[in-house]
């Protein structure tokens, strides 16, 4: 089985920047598979299910099958006010950030409602912030040439999130380019998309997302 996960990584991320990110994805795309599985999705989440409670398990899961090679720290400050859902480190080094959104978007309150398409664009939007730079940086600002998305799938299935992002994509007037490409879908998905990014070169972004329900 492991042989399989590596061929196909090895394949679809040919292009990747460096061994470093090469690494890190892999070991994500070998473990989210069996998160919800998992004691850390269970004990973590017995009370809360908002986002910021699924990406706490999720550090805390992924650091727990790391052996110490990476840590996953939520709520990782980047430029300015902002802060990114997961940061992950090696050593002392932030090498790669993820921003997480829960599908269907919760609807919020009153006083802070959310838009559906806040995956990609809006007030409190993931992708959005990649491109205009504000996620997707080191402890120094300096920008990072790929990050992640996740999502917390509740409702619906992945073929269905993935027409209704790529339109979210054309409802924001981006390039047809930025739209996401399917790497597979399984018992999680993983796709890939690449935007311009403001005052920096091109960011990639390689979603994954899983089953929560």
């Amino acid at each position: 089985m492991m042989n399989n996960i590596q061929h196909e990584f090895t394949e679809i991320d040919e292009g990747s920047s460096n061994q470093v990110n090469l690494d890190l994805l892999k070991y994500i795309e070998e473990k989210l598979p069996n998160f919800t599985n998992s004691p850390e999705f269970s004990d973590i989440l017995k009370k809360k299910k908002n986002e910021n409670q699924y990406s706490l398990s999720l550090c805390v899961y992924l650091i727990n099958k790391s052996k110490s090679k990476y840590s996953f720290i939520p709520e990782n400050a980047q430029k300015g006010s902002h802060k990114i859902d997961v940061g992950i480190y090696q050593g002392s080094n932030l090498i790669f950030t993820i921003e997480a959104k829960i599908l269907p978007t919760p609807k919020g309150t009153k006083k802070k409602p959310r838009e559906e398409y806040e995956y990609v664009y809006g007030k409190w939007a993931g992708m959005q912030r990649f491109k205009d730079g504000f996620h997707g940086v080191d402890n120094q600002d300096n920008p990072l040439s790929e990050n992640g998305m996740i999502a917390y799938i509740k409702k619906k299935d992945f073929e269905y999130w993935f027409s209704k992002v790529n339109q979210w994509i054309l409802d924001a007037q981006w390039d047809k380019s930025e739209q996401l490409e399917k790497f597979y879908f399984k018992s999680i998905g993983k796709l890939f998309s690449k935007h311009p990014r403001q005052n920096a070169s091109d960011i990639k972004l390689y979603h994954f997302w899983i089953y929560v329900n």
